[in-house]
């Protein structure tokens, strides 16, 4: 699903117009009586269940990437914020920490008899130690 919005350069966002456009897009009922925040969230979770991609016009972004050379063929150089990689340990930890319940029990002591542990290693590695992966 694509979803174009024109954001003004104004100071002020207007969030119900951006949460109206997307509702729109997505084919969800809308309701003026909700709060902003409930239909932020209503939004989130529709949009979880998505592949979907959120082009806003005239606004300022964040853009993430592994590669020096899409900074610098977006012209977004001038701010440029580089992430170090994290080690070995520490990508592990946070892959960890990132897993349900469920899926932390099976990666523990049974997990190595299985298997699971091993893929989840793999898993983990092929992030390539970028804490955004």
């Amino acid at each position: 699903v694509v979803i174009f919005i024109e954001v003004s350069n104004s100071e002020t966002l207007n969030t119900v117009e951006i949460q109206q456009t997307i509702s729109e897009r997505l084919n969800l009922p809308w309701n003026d009586a909700e709060p902003i925040a409930k239909r932020a969230k209503f939004l989130i979770k529709a949009l979880t269940r998505k592949r979907f991609v959120i082009l806003l016009d005239d606004s300022k972004l964040i853009l993430t990437t592994r590669y020096r050379e899409v900074c610098f063929q977006m012209n977004a150089q001038r701010s440029l914020i580089e992430m170090r990689i994290l080690g070995n340990d520490a990508s592990w930890e946070l892959f960890l920490g990132k897993l349900s319940k469920e899926a932390s029990a099976s990666v523990g002591w049974l997990g190595s008899q299985n298997g699971t542990r091993e893929h989840a290693m793999k898993i983990a590695q092929s992030c390539g130690g970028l804490p955004l992966a």
